[in-house]
């Protein structure tokens, strides 16, 4: 009978031993997982903090253009002409940053996303770009729900690396 209890003690034992190997091979697994989604945040943070702070820079016509169209009194004449040749030359500007912004590799899995959310903006600002281009009122409805569908990929895509995610419109209108 001891060497019965004996031998269920050195399995028991054996078992335990394996089982925790087992679990130390799935924290190295998980560790790594976890390092991974960490790195993919850092680098989609990276990419969308350049991104608005790239575009700010250049769509400051195009942001006065729509301000002053939602006014009270929108401008009109030479002054509307003025605004809206601007407003057209910042938003080509605009699209051609957005398209020469580098994805980073270190994204994966997420990249093509990236690079579909980066077309969705770009058409965004040649949509306005053209539109503003155009004799008389300038309709930008188009435009701006494409701007809606871009800041729709981008929080999802947030969202999936963990970011808490944030409104892409106001941050290039802000």
């Amino acid at each position: 009978m001891k060497k019965l209890w004996f031998l269920g003690l050195g399995l028991s034992l054996a078992l335990v031993g394996c089982s925790d190997s087992g679990s130390e091979g799935n924290k190295e697994e998980s560790s790594k997982a976890t390092e991974e989604n960490t790195n993919v945040a850092g680098d989609l943070m990276e990419f969308y903090l350049n991104l608005t702070t790239t575009v700010n820079g250049v769509d400051i016509d195009l942001n006065g253009y729509e301000e002053a169209m939602g006014a009270e009194e929108p401008p009109t004449g030479d002054d509307l002409t003025k605004l809206k040749e601007a407003a057209a030359a910042s938003a080509s500007e605009s699209a051609k940053a957005v398209e020469n912004l580098e994805v980073p590799e270190g994204l994966g899995d997420h990249k093509e996303k990236v690079e579909e959310f980066k077309s969705t903006l770009t058409e965004s600002y040649s949509m306005k770009a053209e539109e503003l281009k155009k004799e008389g009122k300038a309709d930008l409805t188009s435009a701006d729900e494409k701007l809606n569908d871009a800041e729709n990929q981008i929080k999802t895509l947030l969202e999936e690396a963990g970011l808490v995610s944030s409104s892409l419109i106001s941050d290039l209108n802000g």
